[in-house]
């Protein structure tokens, strides 16, 4: 009584025998066939050498922190850029939407570009400037001569939306149909978190604020589920940015809401405040102390972490973190011991070099190729480029 041979797959082993009137080496042998013919899973296998020449990556442009994120950001995976304002997610973003598009030769993947814009006008004028001089610092001088960024502008589809809704309504009809074209490499969502973070809707729709997270994380789910199937399918990588929220938790269990004391700094986020001695005793390290371990450990003592949550942490591949530590003035600059109040001698002191200018910093915090690493960077007209700190 089946119409299709997959159907008979569906019914008990011995209510198959029994229909078929089969031998049970007969049946054994009628069964495996069916197997075979109605799911055949060795097409949908391949060698593991197959896989490994299909590896592919897109370079940040800079070879340190490609090592830094274990080669760069891997075609097929989801990632997620986190960091507060002004950290560099969106020109970390820009950078790897031009090198996605430099040619193959130089070690590009000339591949298209989708930009997902949430959060306002897509920074076309930054997208321009850049293109030049990242070019001449990836390919040399004669190619970089050659290029119009006009070109590069031209193989990126941009779209801006400000509500959930028509976000998500790109997501299923949209992107889908740019996705089918073949050539897109990579898609950055900037950000992801603007549209989902809160309940935007008007107080008269009586939704609960329960009612909106169960919502919200029953549309993460479904939404990754479809950026993974399509990661695979079409070969490219989707870049996530997100956005930062404090954390407040009880001290030492207290409850009387001040941020835990040994919060960890995964998953967390830092910022060193400018120079405030009622920061913790890490972050008053910063005063005396130029070295990177150390005001990178000052800046985990800060308690941000990435919103959407636990559902949204466990979607992503891979999650890179930006951090920045904002340079003070000369005038700002206070000693941090109390012992030494003069104000006619503080006057004189110069602050320590490190402090005077801005450092930031990228880590992968996560990864299921990489270990998680820290790389040290500056920002210039070509976007980021990792620094040593011996030359610091």
């Amino acid at each position: 009584g089946c119409e299709e041979q997959h159907q008979c797959l569906h019914i008990p082993y011995s209510e198959f025998l029994r229909s078929t009137g089969l031998t049970e080496e007969q049946g054994q042998l009628a069964w495996s066939l069916l197997c075979r013919t109605a799911y055949p899973w060795q097409q949908h296998c391949r060698l593991a050498t197959e896989l490994k020449d299909d590896d592919f990556w897109i370079s940040t442009g800079d070879m340190e922190i490609d090592k830094c994120l274990g080669g760069g950001i891997r075609l097929g995976s989801m990632v997620e850029v986190v960091g507060e304002s002004a950290s560099g997610k969106t020109q970390l973003c820009i950078q790897l939407a031009i090198s996605a598009q430099l040619p193959e030769t130089y070690g590009g993947l000339d591949g298209d570009v989708i930009y997902i814009s949430t959060e306002g006008p897509f920074p076309v004028h930054r997208l321009e400037s850049m293109v030049y001089p990242l070019a001449h610092r990836v390919c040399g001088e004669d190619y970089a001569n050659s290029v119009d960024p006009a070109d590069f502008m031209h193989r990126i589809q941009v779209a801006e939306f400000e509500s959930m809704e028509t976000m998500f309504h790109a997501f299923d009809y949209k992107v889908p149909a740019l996705l089918s074209t073949g050539n897109v490499r990579l898609m950055i969502v900037d950000s992801i978190a603007a549209h989902l973070r809160f309940n935007t809707s008007d107080d008269d729709t009586g939704q609960s604020p329960f009612a909106f997270y169960k919502e919200r994380s029953e549309s993460l789910v479904a939404m990754g589920a479809k950026f993974k199937r399509w990661a695979n399918e079409y070969n490219c990588a989707f870049v996530f940015i997100n956005q930062v929220t404090d954390m407040f938790t009880g001290d030492n269990g207290n409850g009387n809401g001040t941020p835990s004391a040994n919060f960890r700094s995964r998953p967390g986020l830092s910022l060193p405040s400018r120079g405030n001695s009622t920061e913790s005793d890490s972050s008053a390290e910063l005063s005396s102390t130029g070295d990177m371990g150390t005001e990178f450990a000052a800046m985990a003592t800060r308690k941000k972490a990435p919103a959407l949550g636990a559902v949204w942490s466990n979607i992503i591949d891979t999650r890179i973190m930006m951090y920045q530590r904002r340079g003070i003035a000369p005038s700002e600059f206070r000693l941090a011991s109390d012992a030494q109040d003069d104000t006619t001698n503080q006057a004189t002191i110069e602050p320590p070099s490190h402090l005077l200018r801005t450092r930031r910093w990228i880590e992968n915090a996560f990864s299921p190729w990489a270990p998680s690493a820290q790389c040290e960077v500056i920002l210039d007209e070509s976007g980021f480029l990792h620094i040593s700190h011996a030359n610091i």
